[in-house]
């Protein structure tokens, strides 16, 4: 008689936002991150209250427009371009995560997110001189990086395994004041700009400023995804 195989581990089920218009292969990029982190990937294209496929296991909430100012009591004057529907599908799907108690990771407008989400504000428009030391064309912003500082001890140290990374750049909003239980655990070195927050409850909550799905051919990039993904793997 032989033993019966083993059974594989179920691996982790990350479902991400990305854009409702364009951006297809920055949603690319997610996938081959949450695959090479070793989970599934199944994108959110509706709120939590209309969905109908498996529930995740953990979240991404990725880059895309400016959150609408009125989240966050913000400038309702401030021109900029919003996604409502966005705005509202991550809302809802963030509601659930507390309630469930499920991990998520933010990137950019993301982590501008779950600032929001739990009560935090955000800069609505950026230093203009700062600005202006950034890319302007595709190109540059592929080469352009920029140093930041890392709380030694945090879930960034953990996850890249260094106090400093040089990173890309492609926002214009940033946090303000960080929520009740977020904890700042990067710096930009040239201005001092919040790069990253985490808190702990009601489940685990990462976010970076800068974009990692677009560095993935450096080592820190990949083990960010997959240390995120660890954190969500189900018990047993």
């Amino acid at each position: 008689m032989t033993d019966a195989p083993a059974t594989r581990p179920r691996k982790p089920l990350i479902g991400f936002t990305a854009a409702t218009r364009g951006d297809h292969g920055v949603a690319w990029l997610l996938r081959l991150a949450i695959f090479l982190g070793g989970g599934r990937s199944t994108r959110i294209n509706a709120p939590f209250e209309d969905w109908h496929g498996e529930r995740p296991d953990g979240l991404l909430l990725s880059g895309g427009l400016d959150i609408h100012p009125t989240r966050y009591d913000g400038d309702e004057s401030f021109e900029s371009e919003f996604d409502h529907d966005r705005d509202h599908l991550e809302f809802s799907w963030m509601d659930w995560a507390d309630h469930a108690r499920i991990p998520a990771f933010g990137i950019c407008r993301g982590l501008q997110m779950l600032n929001v989400h739990a009560g935090g504000d955000l800069h609505q428009s950026l230093d203009p001189d700062l600005i202006a030391t950034w890319p302007t064309t595709a190109i540059e912003y592929l080469i352009f990086r920029k140093p930041i500082r890392i709380k030694p001890g945090s879930h960034l140290e953990a996850a890249t395994g260094s106090t400093e990374l040089d990173v890309n750049s492609l926002h214009r909003q940033a946090v303000r004041n960080p929520a009740p239980g977020f904890t700042v655990v990067a710096h930009e070195r040239a201005s001092d700009g919040i790069q990253a927050i985490e808190a702990n409850e009601p489940a685990l909550r990462m976010g970076v400023q800068y974009h990692p799905e677009l560095l993935l051919h450096d080592r820190a990039a990949r083990s960010l995804f997959r240390y995120f993904i660890d954190q969500c793997r189900p018990p047993g």
